[in-house]
């Protein structure tokens, strides 16, 4: 029995590989060297077409992957170009936009040493996990790519602060 869940579960592993090489195949798998084992995906999309902002990603693995709780489930959606802490940092303090750290669906945590911002892309009680099936790294994809969308037309003006606070259009 190994320790990591993807040495556990290699039929998830490969599931996992077969699913991104499918539906986002320039995206590339890594380990991270921070010691922790865990495993990640890199790489750029651009959901709003040409017109729209290329973001590079990480999708990294938590060590209990598939089985996870809190927001955004197993696998955290980190943008490191642009950096969401940026584009936060960025909005005037008076623009109305006053939702929560300043982006919509979004969350803190510690990665290595800094502290960053992920997209959220799963509510808990939405996140599957069972023997049969589990969130993967392309759904979480699927719906970090539904975010960027929605962020750049709230950004952009196109869309109202409830309609962003709400992922309902």
């Amino acid at each position: 029995m190994g320790f990591y869940w993807y040495e556990n579960d290699p039929d998830l592993l490969e599931a996992e590989k077969m699913a991104m090489a499918k539906f986002f195949p320039t995206f590339k798998l890594y380990k991270l060297d921070d010691g922790s084992g865990r495993l990640y995906w890199r790489g750029k999309v651009q959901p709003t077409g040409q017109g729209g902002m290329s973001w590079e990603l990480m999708l990294i693995y938590k060590n209990d992957h598939p089985q996870s709780e809190g927001y955004g489930g197993s696998i955290q959606i980190l943008p490191t170009k642009p950096r969401l802490k940026d584009i936060a940092k960025s909005l005037p303090t008076d623009s109305g936009k006053g939702l929560g750290l300043g982006l919509p669906h979004i969350y803190r945590s510690n990665f290595g040493r800094n502290e960053e911002y992920f997209i959220c892309t799963a509510d808990p009680k939405y996140f599957k996990a069972t023997q049969a099936r589990s969130t993967s790294a392309a759904s979480s994809l699927s719906w970090a790519c539904k975010w960027i969308t929605l962020c750049e037309m709230w950004l952009n003006g196109e869309i109202s602060d409830e309609v962003a606070k709400e992922g309902v259009y």
